[in-house]
This record gives structure tokens, sequence and C-alpha cells, in this order.
């Protein structure tokens, strides 16, 4: 410990004094407690303030690493008693702290560990065997001034080369190119965000003559973000008579379309409320002449039938909604029930049931749907679909609507009523005295009613 000797004839008599003093430092090396005297310049004051911190963290209760590393060694050893013997009958050094971890690791499996460490052995000779065949090779390239940290990777390079010497400097340079172009791209990439963050820096910054043309605008009318209006301004030449002038366009914009916003809010709340809720089968309104189903949008809301088409059988998805439409009409016996679909080759009526398909006629169901509303009177027309933009139009021209689950919900009442299962939900209401109310949610077994009624395989 040449570095530790001057320091110990130094403050070896102070650095003893200190251990009796304060006895938890005893535990720390004493080259280590001579570097800090010394870092202190032998101050005495500023030393026993230091070792005071030390000592109240270990009366603290602040744990010492070596002995809580000690004890843990030994939980180890207590725990995997005889697979620490059974290691040591492989020869296997049962001291070194990394078989202790390994043994915890894989929770004592002695086999494991054993195959590692022979892994490892094959490895280390493995790569003695290489370092041999290739020494000249080795030799070679550090005369010719290849230098590497790593000597284990000029082996592997060697090994991947067959020990051509030039394949091995091209594999090196190629190597170095790829971390360089990395190391590049990480420093242009922080020059790009720093030049951004300069530039815009610099636009935050406004001198006088901004202040002053910022008050002319203000009075002129303009008002809101600076920069934003420093920004119309400078687009309008500089000029107050037609920012103000583009000001009020860019506010009349603004106000359109906050107001179209707001209307699209009133118009979805009215769309949402204009849907028929059907709690039972005798909920079906009166006197309805026409129902159309848009197919396209029924697909999804029976389990069976989205994986179908998902499946890419949607044409096994097209019969089943007909079948399940024809049997819902038997009881129902509405004079006019259509099906349409986007596109479909499937146009043969079942039993009441018209299919349809859009195109090529139409591009799609809601344009062929709003067509029909414009053409026709709706007042005894309900059209089963949840797409929101098609609902709007057939609201304006007096379509009923539901929804496709509210739809099949109802072929279940009427076809399947031993699908419908009542729940009841408990809801606690915490006021001055506890209050329970129960509700009671109505489910349908939809994939049962697909299974029946269109013979669907789930």
């Amino acid at each position: 410990m040449e570095k530790s000797d001057p320091l110990e004839v130094r403050y070896g008599t102070l650095l003893t004094t200190l251990q009796q003093e304060y006895p938890t430092i005893q535990s720390v090396k004493r080259s280590r407690l001579l570097r800090m005297i010394h870092r202190f310049g032998g101050d005495v004051e500023r030393i026993r303030k230091n070792l005071q911190k030390h000592q109240e963290k270990q009366n603290a209760g602040k744990p010492d690493l070596n002995a809580a590393r000690h004890q843990h060694q030994e939980e180890i050893k207590a725990k995997y008693a005889s697979q620490l013997v059974e290691l040591k009958a492989a020869g296997i050094n049962t001291n070194n702290p990394c078989v202790q971890q390994q043994l915890e690791k894989y929770h004592g499996d002695t086999n494991k560990i054993l195959e590692k460490i022979k892994h490892r052995e094959e490895k280390k000779d493995h790569i003695t065997q290489l370092d041999a065949r290739y020494s000249s090779q080795l030799a070679q390239l550090e005369s010719d001034g290849v230098k590497t940290k790593n000597k284990r990777l000029l082996i592997e390079l060697l090994e991947k080369a067959n020990g051509e010497i030039d394949v091995v400097k091209q594999l090196l340079t190629e190597r170095k190119e790829q971390k360089d172009q990395i190391m590049s791209s990480t420093t242009n990439t922080v020059e790009e965000y720093d030049e951004k963050l300069s530039s815009s820096k610099k636009h935050l910054e406004i001198n006088i003559d901004d202040i002053d043309q910022l008050r002319q605008l203000r009075n002129a009318g303009v008002h809101g973000n600076p920069m934003k209006i420093f920004a119309l301004f400078h687009e309008c030449n500089q000029s107050i008579e037609r920012t103000v002038v583009r000001y009020k366009q860019v506010q009349e914009q603004r106000e359109k379309e906050s107001e179209k916003r707001t209307q699209q809010r009133i118009t979805l709340a009215e769309i949402h409320n204009a849907y028929l809720t059907l709690n039972n089968q005798n909920d079906w309104p009166n006197n309805i002449q026409k129902v159309y189903l848009d197919g396209n949008n029924m697909m999804f809301v029976i389990d069976s039938l989205r994986r179908l088409c998902l499946n890419q059988s949607s044409k096994e998805a097209e019969r089943a909604i007909a079948e399940i439409a024809a049997a819902w009409n038997k009881q129902m016996l509405i004079p006019h029930v259509e099906l349409i679909f986007d596109f479909t080759q499937q146009l043969e009526p079942i039993d009441s049931i018209k299919v349809s398909s859009a195109r090529p006629t139409y591009k799609t169901t809601d344009e062929m749907l709003i067509d029909i509303a414009q053409r026709s009177q709706n007042y005894h027309t309900i059209v089963v679909t949840s797409d929101r933009g098609l609902s709007i139009h057939l609201t304006r021209q007096g379509c009923q609507l539901l929804k496709p689950y509210q739809w099949f919900a109802h072929c279940a009442m009427l076809l399947t009523p031993d699908l419908i299962m009542n729940e009841n939900k408990i809801d606690m209401t915490s006021t001055t005295t506890t209050t329970t109310i129960t509700k009671n949610k109505i489910r349908y077994d939809l994939n049962e009613l697909a299974r029946r009624i269109a013979k669907i395989d789930l």
C-alpha cells in the first residue's frame, strides 16, 4: 500500500485516536479512513463532524451491507446444504458466491447449475483452442497496428473469417463505421434539438418596437396571444389595417366552427333520444309498414356472426341475418322487410325478406337508404342501424330508428324467450341513512339465438 504509507506516517496516530472514540468505524478499511483524513487536510473538527454523521447513521439502524450479504450467504448455505455437498463432490468450488447465487436462482436445481458450468468451461476451452490456432494471425494483426481491448472479439472474428486477416480487418472497419454512424446520428439529433430550441427562444424575443406595435394592434381590437398576433401581423406585411381585417376573418371562422361543433353535439343528442327502446315484445310501434335492415351494420353485433366475418365467411353471416329476419317476420307480419348490404350476390328472397345489394347502383348502403327515405313517406318506417351520420339524415326524413342490438333483442323476445336472463344489480347509496336500490338488468343470449334459428355453429 505505497500510497497509504505516507498517510499512515502523517495521520496514523490521529486515526488510532479517532477509532477509539468512534467504534463504528472499526469495520471501515484503515486506508479509506486515512484518505478521508487527508481529504479534510487533517482538520480534526471537520473529521469529527463527518464521523459523527457516520455514527448517527449507524445508530439509526442503517444496515451494514457486508454483514447483510454475509448473512444472506449463510442462509443460502443452510437452505441448500445437501445441494452444496453434491456440487462439492462434483468438484465445484461451493465457496464461490456465484455458485450460491445460482442455487438460489434455479431453486436448488444442481443439474441446471452443472449444465451451466459445463457450458462455460466448454466455451473457455474453445476460446483457448482458437487462441492457439490463430496465434500467428493475432501476432500479425498486432504488428499491423490493429488494437482492441477485447482479444476475444478478434478470436471470434478470425474464426468467422476462417483465419483470413484481410477479412477480419474489413469486419473491424465495418464495425467501426457502424459505430461512428450511430454516434453521428445521435450527435445530429442533439444538435437539431438544440437548434430548434435556440430558434424557438429567438422567436419568443420581443423588442421595444414590437411592444409599441402590439399596443397599436390591441387598440385596433386585435387581441390574443402576442406571438400569434405578431405572426398574423407579419403575414399581412406589417399592415395594421390588413391585420385587423384578417383577424376578423379568423374570428368569424372560429365562431362558425364552434357553432358547427355545438350543432353536431345537439344533433347527436337528438339522434340518441330518437332511437326506440324495446323492453318487451309489446313495445314495438303500431302500424309499421316498412322495415329496412342495415346489413353491414348488423354483422358485428353478435359474436358468432362477427367471427364469421373475420374468418372471411361473410356470406354465411349474411344468410344468418336473413334467416333470423325471416323467422322474426313470421311473427310480426310486416308487409315490407328489406335487408340491404353494401355488396352481396345472395339476392334470393328468404320467405318474406327481400335481400338487396347497394352496388352497383349506389356506393354504400347509407346512400341507398337515404335515397329510399327521400322518395317515400316514412311515418310508418323503421330503419335498423347504428350509423350516426345515416341516422341524422333518416331522422330528418321522418324515419324511426332502432339499433341493431335492440332488434336482435326483440327477435329473442319473440322467438326464444327462454334466452332472456334477468340480473339483479344492487346499488348502495350512502346518505344519512343507507338505501339499497335493486336494478333489474335484462340480458339476451344472442349467440344461442343465432345457433337455433340460423344453425350457426358456435
